[in-house]
């Protein structure tokens, strides 16, 4: 008789385990088909009236609803003078990433100009011997013919509205994304790599790894968007995130606006995932960035 029992109890303990994997599992898979606007507002007196860019990064070829239609809309609702995409917008390995990818960047440049820079999976595709390499050099090829401008290391006055602005982009070596650890810098960077910045223009800085938040700000970016940890994949409310893509713990520059000196970097949870497909208490979003005159 206490057998029987015993082996009922273990039997409905079993069966509340599996209701509980399959409802995470479930969740999981609905929370991916989501994503949310997040607004920002920075002002600054190089500033001298209110502009709107969208900013996207990580997507790794996600798409939410058909063609990415949900996405689309969002970013056109915004009404944006700029599109700005600080990198990893496919996943290297993955060559079915590519062509979602290269549609969402052909239906953005018919809402705003489009300005994208290389994160670690496009820089990965550089090098000949990658399996992917000779589809990543036809996917750029298109990418470019369709009217992004595809920025590397370098710099570029553009308008946002009224406003010219400087805008620059950093591609980091892969040296700075090996797993398990935040290499230092290089001494001076930066400034060894970007050109010379012009102190009357405002200066915005797409740079996709947020590691090196402070080298930025100290360099001068009045405003840095970066990507690369999605977030912190999980997320513990009252806490942060946990750990980062590239494996390292407790990422400090996980997601959300950092200001120091005046400046600010601007991290983003990004929009889609790779390998591990999970966000727990980290949805995924779109930057909506509002730049005013100073008061």
């Amino acid at each position: 008789m206490l057998g029987n029992r015993r082996k009922a109890k273990e039997m409905v303990i079993f069966i509340l385990i599996i209701l509980m994997i399959l409802c995470y599992v479930l969740w999981q898979k609905w929370e991916l088909t989501k994503f949310k606007v997040t607004k920002y507002r920075v002002a600054s007196p190089k500033i001298k009236e209110q502009a709107c860019v969208a900013v996207l990064s990580d997507l790794h070829g996600f798409s939410y609803g058909r063609e990415n239609e949900k996405l689309l809309r969002a970013v056109e609702n915004l009404k944006p003078q700029a599109i700005l995409i600080p990198g990893d917008m496919l996943v290297s390995r993955d060559s079915e990433t590519f062509e979602t990818a290269l549609q969402t960047l052909q239906d953005l440049v018919k809402i705003a100009p489009v300005y994208y820079s290389y994160g670690n999976h496009e820089s990965r595709l550089r090098e000949p011997e990658k399996i992917n390499h000779p589809l990543f050099v036809e996917y750029m090829d298109k990418v470019k013919a369709s009217g992004v401008t595809v920025m590397e290391t370098e710099s570029r006055e553009i308008l946002l509205g009224q406003n010219r602005v400087q805008l620059s982009a950093l591609e980091l070596e892969l040296d700075y994304y090996e797993k398990g650890r935040i290499a230092p810098l290089e001494q001076n960077y930066l400034n060894h790599h970007l050109p010379a910045q012009k102190k009357e223009l405002f200066q915005i800085l797409l740079a996709h790894n947020p590691a090196y938040a402070e080298d930025y700000i100290h360099w001068g970016a009045d405003v840095t968007f970066c990507g690369h940890n999605h977030g912190g994949l999980i997320r513990i409310p009252g806490i942060g995130s946990i750990i980062s893509p590239q494996f390292t713990w407790f990422p400090k520059y996980d997601v959300g606006q950092f200001q120091a000196e005046g400046k600010s970097v601007i991290v983003s949870r990004g929009l889609g995932t790779h390998t591990f497909h999970i966000r727990i208490f980290n949805r995924a979003e779109l930057l909506s960035v509002i730049f005013l005159p100073e008061q």
